[in-house]
């Protein structure tokens, strides 16, 4: 099997806290999360995070389902960046490097009671390959060989079992689909079932999932029995609700939040590096965005230290470059640092020909140099870096109008050609390989986050058609250099700050871990103090 570039083991550590025991009881707060302990007497895990159960289509909400333990792959990752079997149990790839047989492991049922069998798996699987990475594998053919799955794909694939991690190809039991081949209810084979959905309770657009252990589960039983998931958006709430200890695990916090609920002593905050870069994505195809020298002048404009000082407080975090130093496949040591140096953006401005009106800001045949900076709500820190940035960018006569929108407004914006440049939170890891990623957001016309409109687009889909041929290792390596060098140089996305993952974690629990891919909560390896 392929070597995948790995996270670096000295930035992962189990957390497995030895957290004190809450010295006081919890405040309770307007948006109070329902009770730990439930009427049949079962202590409840409290689990608080942003994400909105907004339909049961796996390609929309599949990572809700693989993080809280419900649904499984046919590979899953490590932590540490290791392929595992999840419901497959091996695979391997024929001499001509197009057929993948994947063997199940043996003993596996629905969460509805009946046996996960090839046909099944098969079946569900077919559903999948449309969403965001899966429609960039060459799909020939999912077939059954007696109790195998066979993929087949039309050219040589090298990186399939990683691409097959993603949350979009969840199997599904075949009760799960209606008659019209859409998903109805989640009938899964993780290790947790999913109990009931409640979307109306619960004020401040909050969802809630009931999740409740599978007796059923092949293989180690969890040791907590019952889950409770309450999706709440916004950011203070989360940050309110952990200072108060009125759950036991929420993820995606302010920065800014860490002193203040570490400081309450009802929970602690944990964080850990991951693969997921905050950024500047622009469409290539504007006036405005279209000559390089005006993306460079953007990155150099950018004060990436103090945005990662004051705004974040974690001073590490400022982005050389797109992937951080916890890749060590992709994060290239020799790439010269972006610097911040408005005069020399200010003198590229000059020279693409951007003069200076009289209110201060630029203008070129006609064209002012302003654009809608679009940002989204659901993390928190991401307004507040915007209007950092456009302070930023006034001082080198650029005019920005901030736009803060849900979670699907890029996505949505992209799509009807509105979006004129982004500020996003972009994870390279969907799958624990960036270039699936890479494939969506710098080969494509328009990619679902990134950018649009690119004129580098064919370069890098030159490059990574190569790595993806490529079953040697040195030679991938090779690719992936020239593939973070090309998009270092070109700048279609300008990199600000490395993203640090954190949750907090109250003191009722041990053996928790951050996934730095963000597939999994790993909630079925905890366990009550």
């Amino acid at each position: 099997m392929m070597n995948l570039p790995t996270i670096s083991r000295r930035a992962l550590v189990g957390l497995a806290l030895a957290l004190p025991a809450m010295t006081a009881p919890a405040m309770i707060a307007p948006a109070m999360i329902a009770p730990a302990m439930a009427q049949q007497g079962e202590p409840v895990l409290r689990v608080v995070a942003p994400w909105e159960y907004a339909s049961n289509d796996p390609a929309d909400i599949g990572y809700i389902l693989t993080r809280l333990g419900v649904a499984e792959t046919l590979v899953q990752v490590e932590p540490e960046g290791q392929l595992v079997g999840g419901i497959a149990e091996s695979w391997s790839v024929s001499e001509d490097k197009l057929s993948w047989r994947f063997k199940l492991r043996a003993g596996l049922s629905f969460h509805d009671g009946n046996p996960v069998t090839a046909q099944a798996v098969a079946a569900s699987l077919k559903q999948s390959f449309i969403g965001e990475s899966l429609s960039a594998v060459p799909l020939d053919s999912v077939s059954l060989d007696g109790a195998d799955v066979v993929i087949r794909t039309r050219t040589p694939f090298s990186v399939l079992p990683a691409f097959l991690c993603d949350y979009a190809s969840i199997v599904l039991a075949p009760s799960a689909y209606g008659t019209d081949g859409k998903v109805i209810k989640i009938v899964a084979t993780g290790p947790y079932k999913l109990a009931s959905i409640d979307g109306k309770t619960w004020i401040d657009n909050k969802t809630t999932l009931e999740l409740d252990r599978f007796e059923g589960y092949a293989r180690t039983r969890p040791a907590i029995a019952r889950l409770r998931y309450t999706a709440v958006v916004n950011g203070d709430t989360r940050a309110n609700i952990a200072i108060a200890g009125d759950a036991d695990l929420v993820y995606t916090l302010s920065p800014t939040a860490t002193p203040r609920i570490n400081a309450a002593g009802q929970m602690k905050v944990e964080s850990l590096t991951i693969p997921r870069v905050r950024a500047l994505f622009f469409d290539s195809g504007l006036p405005q965005f279209s000559d390089l020298r005006v993306r460079r002048a953007i990155a150099m404009a950018v004060d990436r230290d103090g945005i990662a000082k004051a705004i974040l407080r974690h001073p590490g975090s400022s982005a050389s470059q797109l992937l951080p130093p916890i890749m060590t496949g992709w994060h290239r040591q020799g790439l010269p640092a972006i610097a911040h140096d408005p005069a020399a953006a200010r003198k590229l401005l000059d020279d693409a020909g951007w003069i200076a009106a009289g209110d201060g800001i630029r203008v070129k045949d006609g064209v002012r140099l302003a654009a809608k900076l679009l940002t989204l709500v659901n993390r928190p820190e991401l307004p507040v870096m915007a209007s950092a940035i456009q302070a930023q960018l006034r001082g080198i006569g650029m005019e920005v109008a901030i736009e803060v929108g849900p979670g699907n407004s890029v996505p949505a914006a992209i799509k009807d050609g509105t979006m004129q440049f982004t500020l996003v939170s972009r994870t390279y890891v969907n799958v624990p390989e960036p270039i699936a990623t890479i494939i969506p957001d710098f080969t494509r016309e328009r990619s679902v986050w990134g950018t649009a409109r690119w004129d580098g687009r064919d370069r890098v889909k030159a490059l990574t058609d190569a790595y993806l041929a490529s079953f040697d290792d040195a030679r991938k390596d090779e690719l992936r250099g020239q593939i973070i060098a090309l998009l270092h140089d070109q700048m279609p996305v300008v990199p600000v700050s490395w993203t640090e993952h954190s949750v907090a974690v109250s003191g009722r629990i041990k053996n928790v871990a951050i996934d730095p891919y963000e597939m999994r909560y790993l909630v079925e390896r905890m366990a009550w103090k």
